[in-house]
């Protein structure tokens, strides 16, 4: 409250257009609650109507501390908020006004009704003038008439010695009641402290303690054993875990060795295979190369015995200088074919390397899981263990609570005395570093 649309309040004139009459009123009504801070705000106390009381600047002259509901007419104290005291009685949810009486020496006061201080009695008048130029009547509280006086004609001093008197007898009653109360708070203290006494010099109470220590240190010693065993097997599984899976990253490893080292073996075997190919290649050139060197050596040669006549046209020495062209390429030709499978070769090998990181991430994801589900595995446990004992430890308590009434009631009713219930059981830390100590020595006990 108010409503803001981007900080600012959202104007009346938008709220008539979007609330009917009936809801703008309801809204106001709203708007004044709200408005009203926290300590101010008075609802009408008849259960029936509750309605709010919003603050105003008109007072009752005879009552002023009152306020009147608008809807039922139900009279209102201001001060304790609840329904109307009386004619000329003070409010008793005033603390303030209570405690300033209960004050030796002090004065007797009137509440202001319009800064709302404490104001002294004055003397032989029953008019009071507080410091905020108000006057009020001492007897009722109600605004002073410069005129008539008091609006509600008291008899100021008949009615402030019988106020003086209630007073005086109200201060005696609370003190009575006071001195009553130390004297039983004494008694109850002094009772207390006989039936404690009589429970330490008990033989059976104290008997019956050793026996529930005996208990509750065994009781420690068989959770410390289990929680030691729990813990070993804990860490022996984990070790076995740690181990096996170590064994499998050492057989992938020596797999993908292997398998790096077969296809180096299957590429420098590819490698001999292309390089003896491509000797074979140029050994058949070569001898071609000859023939034909051979053919046309001796140009336009004339024929001897059986043999005829060579004739060497253009179209053989084009084919001569075609496989002098293949010579003279060949080595080169042959180079940059064994750099493609060496390339390709490399190529393999990168994505064989590349395919076995792969494989290892993806097995040390696994053990990473196989891990993390182990230890989810050990908490489970671990926590359902100490709530198993924790349960056992609350039912021991209450089994020793319930021994310890039974035997303090058959005392109480074997002497006619009281005693008093001892003191509970502690139970020791078993995280402490003195507990993990002495568990080994109690756990050999056990054994």
């Amino acid at each position: 409250m108010p409503p803001r649309c981007c900080g600012q309040p959202v104007p009346t004139s938008i709220i008539k257009t979007v609330y009917s009459r009936e809801d703008q009123l309801i809204f106001m009504r709203s708007v004044l609650l709200f408005s009203t801070p926290k300590s101010m705000r008075i609802f009408c106390p008849n259960e029936t109507c509750a309605e709010f009381i919003p603050p105003s600047d008109r007072i009752n002259p005879k009552r002023p501390f009152d306020v009147v509901c608008r809807k039922c007419s139900t009279a209102v104290c201001s001060i304790c908020k609840e329904d109307a005291h009386g004619f000329a009685e003070l409010c008793p949810a005033d603390r303030e006004y209570d405690s300033r009486m209960r004050m030796e020496g002090s004065a007797p006061s009137r509440r202001c009704y319009s800064c709302r201080d404490l104001v002294d009695a004055s003397d032989g008048c029953g008019c009071i003038y507080c410091h905020c130029n108000a006057e009020f009547c001492f007897t009722c509280g109600a605004v002073w008439d410069s005129v008539i006086g008091c609006p509600n004609y008291c008899n100021s001093e008949e009615e402030l010695e019988r106020r003086r008197l209630e007073e005086k007898e109200r201060i005696a009653t609370l003190e009575r009641e006071r001195v009553e109360r130390e004297e039983a708070e004494r008694e109850e203290a002094a009772q207390k402290m006989a039936a404690e006494l009589r429970t330490r010099e008990s033989e059976e109470l104290r008997g019956l303690r050793a026996k529930q220590i005996n208990q509750r240190d065994r009781f420690c010693a068989f959770e410390k054993k289990t929680k030691f065993l729990m813990f070993s097997r804990h860490g022996q599984t984990r070790v076995e875990t740690l181990d096996r899976q170590g064994q499998l990253k050492a057989k992938m490893k020596v797999k993908h060795a292997r398998t790096s080292i077969h296809l180096e073996d299957r590429q420098v075997a590819a490698e001999m295979e292309l390089r003896a190919t491509l000797k074979q290649s140029e050994r058949s050139v070569r001898i071609r190369l000859r023939h034909m060197e051979a053919y046309c050596d001796g140009l336009g040669r004339a024929a001897s015995g059986s043999n005829p006549a060579r004739v060497v046209t253009e179209r053989d020495l084009r084919e001569l200088g075609q496989v002098y062209n293949v010579k003279d390429d060949m080595e080169r030709l042959h180079q940059a074919k064994i750099n493609v499978m060496r390339d390709k070769q490399a190529k393999q090998m990168e994505q064989l390397l590349e395919r076995q990181e792969q494989e290892l991430e993806a097995l040390a994801a696994k053990h990473a899981g196989e891990l993390e589900t182990l230890e989810l595995g050990f908490e489970a446990e671990v926590k359902e263990l100490l709530r198993v004992f924790a349960e056992r430890r609350d039912r021991l308590s209450k089994r020793w609570n319930i021994a310890e009434e039974i035997e303090r009631k058959r005392l109480e009713d074997e002497t006619t005395l009281t005693f008093a219930p001892m003191s509970a059981v502690e139970w020791p830390d078993l995280e402490s570093e003195e507990a993990k100590k002495d568990g080994l020595s109690v756990m050999l006990e056990i054994e």
